[in-house]
């Protein structure tokens, strides 16, 4: 296993929802050497079984929390926001909620952060609103500082 996890998490298909992907596909255009990149569509079971053996995890996902659209936030299983933030997951048990219980059973790799980007419109077969495809560059910038 590698070192580092990085997973874009969300639907390409759902507008802004898709930023999470769209940074991973950006990064795949570098040289990241120790560094596994993955999409997800948010499923919380196999969002935790995606992470075992990973000492470094960053998942990045569109998020909801009233900021200007494009705003980037960084957060810890110690520290993410209530419910409804990360919203777009089509089932109830999400990236939240996959963190929340992988905390209480022992279960969180070593280093685990969540970048969200803010987003402006989750419609159905849109794509990235300008706001969120300039935030997405810079993610990619801040993830690549923590390796």
């Amino acid at each position: 296993m590698t070192e580092w996890l990085v997973v874009g998490v969300g639907d390409p298909l759902r507008g802004d929802d898709g930023a999470g992907p769209a940074v991973i596909e950006r990064l795949r255009r570098r040289s990241l050497p120790g560094v596994r990149l993955e999409t997800h569509w948010g499923e919380g079971a196999s969002l935790m079984a995606l992470w075992q053996g990973h000492r470094r995890v960053i998942l990045v996902d569109a998020m909801v929390c009233g900021a200007p659209p494009g705003t980037l936030r960084w957060f810890g299983p110690e520290n993410l926001p209530g419910s409804g933030t990360f919203p777009w997951s089509t089932h109830r048990f999400g990236l939240a909620e996959a963190l929340q219980l992988a905390a209480v059973l022992g279960a969180l790799p070593e280093e685990v952060r969540v970048l969200g980007i803010e987003g402006k419109a989750f419609q159905t077969g849109g794509g990235l609103s300008p706001e969120v495809a300039r935030a997405v560059a810079r993610a990619c910038v801040e993830i690549t500082k923590r390796f």
